[in-house]
């Protein structure tokens, strides 16, 4: 398959390094098929415990799950985190600032960033201008790539806060923002259950590849048709938003352009699966490293054993990968339904992890 590459494309993702590992690892993958799916983790959870012996589930409120065996509760989970992951454990990792220290002081790479609250935009504008790198302005306390703007220099710093700022109103959220450094490479989400590498996932931005026939609207439109039949990428379509429509006219490009065949235009540039970006399963590719840095980066908080470690990366056996974040709302459910690559199944790996510990503990044979 043929690839063109826009280099004017100033962020974090280099796509030079993203398509060459497309091409020489992962280009011959198919899309999954799915015959069926669960619409959450709990629920996948609910059914793998009704085929265990002795083990079932309650259900209490819609965001969390009991387990049981033989009548005895042995764990719980809630939204996506488990028992064993403690509330003070969940609000540091949720801090993003703390988070950076803690993964400092285990000598674990991480980012650099400053903290700026709405009052003060001066002090966060002066930062910008003065700075020497390129930088990325995200709002603190939200995730799946929301009010974020790369590569912000003085020139568009105030499109960058607004975009914070409106991104933090829909949401409710107090105004504060990170600056930092870009760290250039590819994101990959490694996940952590209790404690052990379990499987990893290649973020790839939202993209579509020409056919010399469609247009950019059409193709999209076909893709989505896709999505529609992954049981966890059908709730994340690629929507044509106006940061699309930027993305594609530094391009030169429109929806209505019909990109040659086999060229892959790129409409976003953070890899956020939540933005229609596709996710690659690449348990079987990255380095015991990459895998030992993530969990070295999670247990640097205390009583935090089951999460998503994002980093940057530069290959598969990068030395010196990056934590960018790590998150306890990991959502296990995409690691079941990857858009390609071999399915990995964590929410039975951890529920059969936290059983085997409750028997242990229990002298149970």
């Amino acid at each position: 398959m043929r690839y063109k590459i826009y280099r004017k494309y100033g962020d974090s993702m280099d796509f030079n390094i993203l398509t060459k590992l497309i091409e020489s690892d992962l280009k011959e993958l198919s899309v999954n098929k799915y015959s069926s799916g669960k619409n959450s983790s709990l629920a996948i959870a609910e059914e793998y415990l009704s085929n265990l012996p002795y083990c079932s589930s309650f259900r209490e409120g819609k965001s969390t799950l009991k387990m049981f065996y033989k009548d005895e509760m042995f764990a719980s989970m809630r939204g996506q985190s488990p028992f064993t992951n403690s509330k003070l454990a969940i609000r540091t990792a949720n801090n993003k600032i703390k988070t950076e220290e803690l993964l400092k002081e285990n000598n674990v790479n991480t980012t650099d960033s400053r903290l700026f609250e709405l009052k003060e935009y001066q002090a966060a504008e002066r930062f910008v201008t003065n700075s020497k790198e390129q930088l990325v302005l995200k709002p603190f306390n939200l995730n799946g790539g929301r009010g974020i703007t790369l590569d912000v220099t003085k020139d568009n710093f105030d499109f960058a806060w607004t975009q914070a700022v409106n991104a933090c109103k829909e949401k409710g959220k107090p105004f504060k923002v990170m600056i930092q450094p870009l760290v250039r490479g590819i994101e990959t989400r490694v996940l952590i259950i209790e404690g052990k590498f379990n499987s990893a996932i290649l973020r790839v931005p939202a993209n579509i590849i020409g056919n010399g026939k469609d247009t950019i609207h059409d193709l999209i439109k076909n893709k989505n048709n896709l999505r529609m039949k992954n049981p966890h990428l059908k709730l994340l379509p690629i929507r044509v938003t106006d940061v699309v429509k930027s993305n594609l006219k530094e391009q030169d490009k429109n929806i209505e352009t019909i990109p040659e065949k086999d060229e892959i235009v790129y409409l976003h540039k953070s890899s956020n699966i939540s933005q229609g970006g596709d996710s690659y399963e690449i348990s079987h590719l990255i380095s015991e490293n990459i895998k030992e840095v993530a969990e070295k980066a999670l247990s640097s908080i205390p009583d935090f054993h089951t999460g998503g470690v994002d980093l940057m990366i530069e290959s598969f056996d990068d030395e010196n990968p990056v934590v960018l974040e790590l998150n306890p709302a990991a959502n296990l459910r995409l690691h079941h339904y990857p858009w390609k690559g071999e399915p990995k199944m964590p929410v039975y790996d951890l529920v059969d992890i936290l059983l085997k510990k409750y028997k242990k503990k229990s002298k149970i044979l």
